[in-house]
């Protein structure tokens, strides 16, 4: 059995558990709100007495359907997909998205509450919990079975260097990731890498394939002539071998966004795109309305209060306004609570602020720690400077500086600065490590969604409750 072979037949098997847990599932959530005796009473009580379980029964087609299309969608099909924490974290996606799906479509047939939204909460808690166990099983199975040699797809590498040693240094780090590199197809004799043997020269490459039972070929495209990867694909028409290519613009890809389209038949490969555009980016712009004038409306009486005992304990205004740079190198005016003394920054100039630093006056302190220094940066929000969630916005003093020494700096700069970010959330905040505040701030621009920026805000909170700054 070959690679590919076992990649279907494991996918299959994780449909065919999906389906299977998903009914289990309904099955069991209307035993627990139903028949259990588990169900407090305030709950228990059901208009019409209890619903015969055929009815749920007919409810396993619907949300099998909306599972399995929601699953597909964020792409937990595929080969590669493994058990990892990411991966419960998109499952948790797939499940909530599913539960609203159900419940939409069951109003749209119905028109009422004909299924118990009890059991479709639990139902897709257990679908949640068994579909990842199950992924975990499947995984596990995989790596056992590669170690056995199945399903192990064999691997030469066509010409040697930097990203050749790359990928077999990842090999070797991952011994049943389901490839065995048999050895080289080097065109120059004396290949550094005594581990991996050579394998003859790419004029021979179909006989190599053949000798070798090789099915698959990676080149690296910046040793290898183009000339010499039209005669390897000529040359493997007739047999059955996946080929691929380490491209030569390996370096400017890096963040998985480069997609690769046809302009008149022209094939175009796109290194950067205009991140949160189009409909998703118009739904994050309401989302940064609603949110930003609701936090206004019911914290305005404690920013008030936050105000007042501003100005009554220390000289100088309650808000203070600093000039920050936000997305596309537009400047802005950022507000905030002043937590320092009044002439800090006339003093010190542009300068991070510090745990215990000595400008900062007893209020400030306070504010800062609880970050209800931040709140007047709704206003922010409401007038578009900045988002609710995005890279935190920098003082204009330092761009040019950090730009010049650190790598990609201005890539934050592609979005709208935010309230919070990925990098404050995972503990990036202040005077930390820059470069990687960057790399996290990067990694939230090239994966965004809403779901990443409700994460964010749930974590913010959290870390707001426990009092960490």
């Amino acid at each position: 059995m070959n690679k590919k072979t076992l990649d279907h037949l494991l996918i299959a098997l994780t449909v065919l558990f999906d389906l299977c847990f998903v009914a289990t599932a309904i099955v069991v959530a209307y035993w627990v709100r139903f028949e259990s005796g588990w169900t407090p009473e305030a709950l228990a009580l059901h208009k019409g007495g209890t619903p015969p379980l055929d009815d749920y029964f007919r409810l396993i087609p619907l949300m099998a359907i909306i599972w399995l299309m929601t699953l597909k969608a964020l792409k937990l099909y595929r080969p590669e997909s493994s058990a990892t924490l990411s991966a419960f974290w998109t499952l948790c996606k797939a499940s909530g998205i599913a539960l609203i799906a159900t419940l939409a479509a069951l109003f749209f047939i119905y028109h009422h509450d004909a299924y118990s939204r009890w059991v479709m909460l639990l139902a897709s808690g257990f679908s949640l919990i068994w579909l990842f166990l199950g992924r975990l099983v499947l995984h596990r199975f995989r790596q056992a079975i590669h170690a056995q040699g199945v399903g192990v797809s064999r691997v030469a590498l066509i010409g040697y260097d930097a990203r050749a040693e790359q990928f077999i240094d990842v090999l070797k780090a991952r011994p049943n990731s389901g490839y065995e590199l048999v050895g080289i197809v080097a065109e120059t004799v004396g290949v550094d890498e005594p581990a991996v043997p050579s394998l003859g020269e790419s004029q021979y490459i179909l006989e190599i394939v053949q000798k070798h039972r090789l099915d698959t070929l990676f080149i690296s495209s910046p040793t290898v002539p183009n000339e010499t990867i039209l005669q390897i694909l000529h040359a493997c028409e007739g047999v059955p071998v996946q080929i691929n290519v380490f491209p030569e613009l390996s370096e400017f890809i890096k963040g998985g966004t480069e997609t690769i389209t046809f302009f008149q038949g022209i094939p175009v490969l796109q290194l950067q795109e205009m991140p949160m555009q189009g409909v998703r980016g118009i739904v994050k712009r309401l989302m940064d309305i609603v949110f930003s004038l609701l936090a206004l409306i019911v914290l305005s009486p404690l920013m008030l209060t936050i105000a007042v005992i501003i100005r009554l304990t220390s000289p100088g205004k309650a808000i203070f306004r600093q000039e920050r740079v936000g997305r596309a190198g537009k400047p802005f005016n950022i507000y905030k609570f002043r937590s320092m003394r009044a002439d800090a920054e006339a003093k010190v100039g542009h300068v991070w602020a510090e745990t215990d630093d000595p400008r900062q006056t007893s209020l400030g302190k306070f504010l800062r720690r609880w970050s209800l220094d931040e709140l007047p940066q709704f206003f922010n929000v409401f007038k578009g400077d900045m988002s609710l969630v995005g890279p935190r916005p920098e003082m204009s003093g330092l761009i040019d500086t950090f730009s010049e020494s650190i790598p990609h700096y201005l890539a934050r700069q592609r979005v709208k600065s935010g309230m919070t970010g990925w990098a404050q959330v995972n503990g990036l905040r202040g005077n930390t490590s820059l470069e990687e505040r960057i790399s996290y701030d990067r990694y939230y621009i090239e994966n965004w969604s809403l779901a990443l920026d409700i994460k964010i805000i749930l974590k913010t909170l959290w870390a707001i409750k426990k009092g960490s700054r």
